[in-house]
């Protein structure tokens, strides 16, 4: 057990987890949107909640850095003026507030997520139900801030004067919202799973599908260790201190959301680069094969489109493959005899299609070489 001394202050660690929290959520939730937008070309209403949700931990943070030059992390009774300990308790009661609303639309932003790909009516419905009541429970738990106290200036102004709920009430709901909270998460975890599995897509994308929408499970620990900190005897003798921890994992629990529903979507980059990855190979592979081929005697041709002066529009390309192969199966002599017989040499018209054919030859006892040798069809007969 470590004894608090009046010099213990978490103001520190505030600071520099809030900015931590801060920078991890806005870059993962910036490289959610740069993924959806790429390659989804389209953001939806869950990418909104998102931002918002991001925007109030934002708010949040600098609410943090503003109470805490008022005294908060620090003990009360260190606190050179009263006034400066409840304007930091104003600001911090505020601020949480909007933190539970916070994470109630990232838990709605992730639920909505899923219910874009559930294909069962029970899924959607048991998406519907944890989207529904932990929007309800933190709604309360923000509300009840306000509410609490007649007037609600007593809430963090002890001086005033007025009625309070008792603040162990306050707390076991809390206490209560939090270990929702957590059981939602892990409901979040489960889910997925049961929602992919019935996809057509390969068993490995499945598994890593589930694991990286099964991140959920970190913010359901983190409500979890939430939960241990809701003390109604500290927050009541020694408010801005108890809270400080309070404060960060509720914070965290918010962050922790944000970036474990946009994550997921680092995939679409993944599977991108892959693909590109894929396509090179196979360029390279194509390019060395043609290079291949090209070293080897063969039969080239230019090849003209003949045309029908009765028929302007009939054009009739002649194909290489037929040339090539035709060229590869004759001998030099049979080709120069057969050429006029040929199919399409030979119109009606008068108008005659010109074959221009590059052969090469090798004797089998090697001593003779010929390469380059050009045919060309005869002239039309002259009756034509």
């Amino acid at each position: 057990m470590t004894l608090r001394t009046e010099s213990d202050s978490a103001i520190t660690r505030l600071i520099i987890v809030f900015a931590l929290l801060a920078s991890l959520a806005g870059l993962t939730l910036g490289f959610r949107y740069y993924c959806k937008h790429r390659y989804a070309k389209q953001l939806g209403i869950d990418d909104l909640l998102l931002g918002i949700s991001y925007l109030i931990l934002t708010a949040a943070a600098i609410c943090t850095a503003v109470a805490s030059r008022h005294g908060f992390g620090q003990h009360i009774w260190t606190i050179p003026r009263v006034t400066e300990a409840i304007t930091a308790a104003r600001i911090v009661f505020i601020g949480g507030a909007f933190v539970f609303f916070g994470i109630a639309l990232a838990k709605t932003s992730i639920c909505l997520t899923l219910y874009s790909i559930a294909r069962r009516k029970w899924q959607r419905w048991a998406l519907v139900f944890v989207a529904a009541s932990v929007l309800v429970t933190k709604l309360f738990s923000g509300t009840f801030i306000f509410v609490s106290c007649t007037p609600v200036q007593k809430r963090w102004n002890p001086m005033v004067e007025g009625t309070c709920w008792d603040i162990d009430v306050l707390c076991r709901y809390w206490s209560f919202s939090g270990a929702w909270s957590a059981v939602t998460d892990f409901a979040l975890v489960v889910l997925p799973w049961c929602i992919i599995w019935h996809l057509q897509v390969k068993k490995i994308e499945k598994i890593v599908l589930g694991f990286v929408l099964s991140l959920g499970l970190l913010t359901g620990i983190v409500a979890a260790i939430k939960t241990t900190y809701i003390k109604a005897s500290d927050l009541e003798n020694d408010f801005t201190y108890a809270a400080a921890d309070l404060v960060i994992w509720e914070s965290a629990e918010l962050a922790v959301a944000i970036i474990a529903v946009s994550i997921p979507f680092g995939r679409l980059a993944v599977q991108d680069y892959f693909r590109r990855k894929r396509a090179r190979s196979v360029g390279n592979t194509t390019s060395q094969a043609n290079g291949t081929q090209s070293t080897q005697p063969a039969t080239s041709q230019s090849t003209m489109v003949r045309r029908d002066v009765n028929n302007a529009d009939d054009e009739i390309p002649l194909t290489r493959r037929q040339l090539k192969a035709k060229a590869s199966t004759v001998s030099l002599e049979k080709f120069l005899r057969e050429a006029p017989n040929m199919p399409g040499a030979w119109r009606e018209s008068g108008i005659m299609l010109t074959r221009e054919v590059s052969v090469g030859r090798h004797r089998t006892d090697g001593c003779e070489q010929e390469l380059g040798c050009r045919a060309r069809s005869p002239p039309p007969p002259s009756n034509v």
